[in-house]
């Protein structure tokens, strides 16, 4: 009976965290109010402050569980799969998604982006550790890297996913094929990463990619 009455508290403060950033993606922060979320998931003002203090703790929250997901992506992960190669994977999935999908890449950049803005000085430490149980998990994963590469490593790679929703030519742009997969792109920007960008710069015959 105790483990059905959690399970159905967990799903109500999973609910009330997607009806959160489903406001805040489509209506910004303004329309993202707490009367507002307890409307969308169907419960009262007061359900929902049994739950969470402030409408950030709810965004927060789906960030947890989102990262929670890839966390649990990078343990499952076959044996010779590298931490950046799951990355990539997760990054893939996402961008397969609608736009209407609030897990779809362009949704996660903008609840991340939007929850560091609304964050106080004293909030930012709370949003800075949501990553924490990814960085475990890499470490786990490759114990032979030092916890600051594990960081610096996965941060990069986070960057580069994120990079390719703010750089990718858009469709119908000159010179782009309108049939061109977009994950190629996410592609690119992963194997930029895993070859070094030092060489990019410097040129010559072993450059690769595409100009």
């Amino acid at each position: 009976m105790t483990n059905l009455r959690e399970r159905k508290k967990a799903d109500t403060r999973t609910r009330l965290s997607v009806a959160a950033v489903e406001l805040l993606v489509a209506e910004g922060a303004e329309g993202a109010t707490v009367s507002a979320i307890a409307d969308r998931a169907g419960v009262s003002t007061r359900t929902f402050h049994n739950y969470f203090a402030h409408r950030e703790d709810a965004f927060v929250h789906f960030l947890r569980e989102q990262v929670a997901e890839w966390v649990r992506r990078v343990d499952q992960a076959p044996a010779g799969m590298s931490p950046l190669d799951v990355l990539r994977s997760i990054f893939r999935e996402s961008y397969g998604r609608s736009q209407d999908d609030i897990v779809a890449a362009e949704n996660l950049l903008v609840v991340g982006e939007q929850v560091v803005l609304l964050m106080n000085t004293e909030e930012r430490p709370c949003a800075e550790s949501i990553l924490d149980p990814l960085y475990e998990a890499v470490c786990r994963r490759a114990p032979h890297l030092s916890a600051f590469r594990v960081r610096v490593i996965m941060d990069l790679g986070l960057a580069a996913g994120a990079s390719v929703l703010r750089h990718q030519p858009p469709a119908g742009a000159p010179g782009q094929d309108a049939d061109h997969d977009p994950t190629a792109f996410l592609d690119e920007a992963f194997d930029l990463l895993e070859r070094g960008t030092g060489r990019e710069f410097r040129g010559g015959s072993d450059r690769g990619g595409s100009d």
